[in-house]
C-alpha cells in the first residue's frame, strides 16, 4: 500500500510511570500497545509454512482506532471478498505487525491475532486481484462508479462495480454483501488529514458507512473530496 506518512508522535515517560499523557495520540491504539513492549520480541514464523491456512494473502486491516498488516488464510476461497462475506466469527491474522495511524510499523508484532470483523472498516491490498478476467460463461457485465464514503475514522474515494442496469441507490441501501469490493481506493484520516493512504483493492465494511454519495464530475479523488 502506498501511504503518505506523517512523523509519529514520540512516546516516552518517567521510569515506572508509562508514557506521558500529553504525548499519547488520542484514539490510536498503536501508541498504547507499543508501550507494553519492554524487550525484543521473538521473530515471526513464515505463515506460508502452515498448511491449514490454505491460500494466504497479505492484507492490511484498518479500523477507526487500529491499523495492522499481516497475512490472512482464506482457505478454499479464491478471492478475499468471498472469504470475508462468507466467514463467521473472528478473523485470524498471522505474522501481524501493529501499524501507527500513518502506516508506519511499530515494534509490536505477533504470530497470530484475532480481529472482530465488525470493527474493521477496510481490508486493503496493494493490487486488484479480484477483477481478473473471468471465463466468458461466468462474466457479468459491470460498470465502475466513483464513490465518496465517510466512515467513523476516514473519508475515502474508490470505484465500486455494479451491473449496468442497477441503481447505485439500491446497491448502497442493500444490507449485503457485508463487505463491498472497491478499486483505486484513497483514504484520508479524520483524526489527521495529512494521513492519506492508497490501495489498489479494498473491501469496505458496509456497516461502517456513515454517508455515501456518487463522485461528481470535476471532483478529483483524494483531493477535492470533503
Amino acid at each position: 500500500m502506498t501511504t503518505v506518512r506523517t512523523q509519529p508522535a514520540a512516546v516516552s515517560g518517567e521510569s515506572g510511570r508509562g508514557p506521558a499523557l500529553e504525548q499519547i495520540v488520542d484514539g490510536d491504539a498503536s501508541t498504547h500497545l507499543e508501550d507494553l513492549v519492554v524487550g525484543p520480541l521473538p521473530a515471526l514464523d513464515a505463515f506460508a509454512a502452515i498448511p491449514e491456512a490454505g491460500q494466504a494473502v497479505g492484507i492490511e486491516l484498518v479500523g477507526p482506532h487500529l491499523r495492522l498488516a499481516g497475512t490472512m488464510g482464506i482457505g478454499h476461497f479464491h478471492r478475499v471478498s468471498d472469504f470475508l462475506n462468507h466467514h463467521e466469527g473472528l478473523i485470524e491474522l498471522r505474522d501481524a505487525t501493529i501499524l501507527r495511524r500513518n502506516g508506519d510499523p511499530t515494534r509490536v508484532t505477533t504470530r497470530s491475532i484475532w480481529i472482530n470483523a465488525d470493527e474493521v472498516t477496510l481490508v486493503g491490498q496493494e493490487a486488484d486481484d479480484e477483477h481478473r478476467p473471468a471465463a466468458p460463461d461466468f462474466a457479468v457485465p459491470k460498470v465502475p462508479v466513483g464513490l465518496i464514503v465517510v466512515t467513523p475514522g476516514h473519508t475515502l474515494t474508490g470505484q465500486v462495480y455494479i451491473t449496468a442496469e442497477a441503481e447505485l441507490s439500491v446497491f448502497i441501501e442493500s444490507p449485503s454483501p457485508a463487505f463491498i469490493p472497491l478499486t483505486d481506493v484513497r483514504t484520508r484520516s479524520l483524526a489527521d488529514r495529512r494521513v492519506v493512504s492508497r490501495y489498489g483493492f479494498a473491501m469496505l465494511n458496509r456497516r461502517h458507512i456513515v454517508a455515501a454519495t456518487e463522485l461528481q464530475p470535476g471532483m478529483v479523488p483524494g483531493r477535492t473530496v470533503l
